[in-house]
């Protein structure tokens, strides 16, 4: 009932766009999560589906989104490096590993590194530096790893992630087969339940629209710590919004049209 046609901002002439009654967002990273084409489209008066300027641009920072719910979740113990001379960094600060040492503004698992030793650290700062200037180390939580979406405001099903390798890097996210998925989640419903209801709370803060979904790590006696938040989740066979969705009888088609009836202008 709709005519879409797709538009890949790397290689399609942006005055199509014009013709567009409301872009559906499905870009990833740098450009596409942090609010800059929130703000294009904003400019060009198309509505767009998921989170706004703002809210897009908060959630895409790891260390800014932590700052703004640590009232409302618990959080790994965590430093935050900004500087340049990585070496005083280490020596200074007292980090108990093992952490896990990521870029603050990326996605994917890109610039990440679990560092099991502290003679392992200022590589893994340099590593993420590559992909952004801020790092944010924190501390590794070892244990089983939830995520929830949440559809325009109600979380839906948690669904429990089990990586065969161990770790959900790239691989484990995209290749068919690296991972297992239980949706629901095998939690008990009381941790399920307060997971949810702080997911929703997570994206009412950050002002997020759309199905924005909240990864967490649960420990071995099932305390639940917030990890980030995804404003423009993926959308593949292998991931985890659609998963969550077909756990209540959303299939794939009207998943799409939920999220996109919920375009807005900023």
């Amino acid at each position: 009932g709709y005519d879409v046609f797709p538009f890949d901002p790397k290689q399609d002439d942006f005055n199509d766009l014009k013709t567009a009654g409301a872009a559906f967002i499905a870009l990833h990273g740098q450009y596409g999560e942090d609010g800059c084409i929130q703000g294009f489209l904003e400019t060009l008066k198309i509505p767009y589906t998921g989170s706004g300027v703002l809210s897009s641009a908060m959630s895409y920072d790891k260390i800014t989104t932590k700052n703004q719910v640590q009232d409302i979740v618990t959080l790994p113990k965590s430093w935050s490096f900004t500087g340049d001379d990585i070496d005083v960094f280490c020596e200074k600060t007292e980090v108990g590993c093992p952490v896990i040492v990521k870029p603050s503004r990326e996605g994917s698992t890109f610039g990440m590194t679990v560092v099991k030793e502290k003679t392992e650290l200022a590589a893994a700062i340099q590593t993420a530096k590559k992909f952004c200037s801020d790092v944010l180390i924190e501390q590794y939580i070892q244990g089983t790893e939830v995520t929830v979406s949440v559809l325009n405001g109600k979380a839906l099903p948690i669904v429990e992630i089990v990586p065969k390798s161990g770790f959900y890097d790239f691989a484990a996210k995209y290749t068919p087969g690296k991972t297992e998925y239980f949706a629901p989640a095998r939690i008990p419903a009381d941790v399920a339940e307060k997971i949810s209801r702080t997911s929703e709370a997570v994206a009412q803060r950050l002002g997020c629209r759309g199905a924005p979904r909240v990864d967490y790590m649960l420990d071995e006696e099932l305390n639940d710590y917030f990890l980030e938040i995804n404003t423009i989740p993926g959308m593949t066979e292998t991931s985890l919004l659609p998963k969550a969705a077909k756990a209540v009888g959303i299939d794939f088609a009207s998943l799409c049209e939920e999220i996109l009836l919920g375009a807005d202008l900023g």
